[in-house]
């Protein structure tokens, strides 16, 4: 074989691995363009939890800078279980701007950030070790906003979730 087609063999070999360990309890949704009204009225994200796994989460909000005047950022979440019972919980989460804000938190606060021009970044470990063994299926998360200066800052919001075989 030519050597250009043993790389080639290589490259798919390696994609096709790559491809092989993605995680199927794993999805990041994101949703640009937020506009203050339909954050107002909530965001829906999927979550669909399985038996025998323990589920970490968490939620990220891009922040136009402009509005800097207060630190924290606070959501809603209305949680929606496969058989339509509903949970809300009301979150205030701390905007981080820089290492030692992210380092004063602690390693467990699960906070990460990025400053993208006049946008910054901020993700937020939500819950972590989530365990469904008594109602698995597909779970709805909603989140909202209520607070004014929060829905003129945020600029787009999303969901993740990983799971793991317990």
């Amino acid at each position: 074989m030519t050597r250009r087609i043993k790389y080639l063999f290589c490259a798919l070999a390696l994609c096709l691995a790559a491809a092989a360990c993605d995680n199927p309890f794993e999805e990041f949704s994101l949703r640009q363009e937020v506009t203050p009204e339909e954050l107002r009225a909530g965001y829906s994200f999927d979550f669909p939890m399985d038996s025998g796994m323990i589920y970490n989460t968490s939620v990220v909000c891009r922040l136009d800078d402009r509005y800097w005047v207060k630190e924290k950022v606070d959501l809603t979440f209305d949680v929606i279980t496969p058989n339509f019972a509903t949970f809300t919980e009301s979150v205030s989460f701390p905007v981080v701007t820089n290492v030692r804000q992210q380092a004063s938190l602690g390693a467990d606060a699960n906070v990460l950030f990025k400053k993208r021009g006049s946008n910054l970044d901020n993700q937020w470990g939500w819950r972590r070790g989530i365990e469904c063994d008594s109602l698995p299926g597909r779970w709805r998360v909603i989140i909202s906003c209520k607070d004014a200066t929060d829905l003129e800052r945020i600029k787009a919001i999303g969901f993740s979730y990983k799971g793991y075989r317990k």
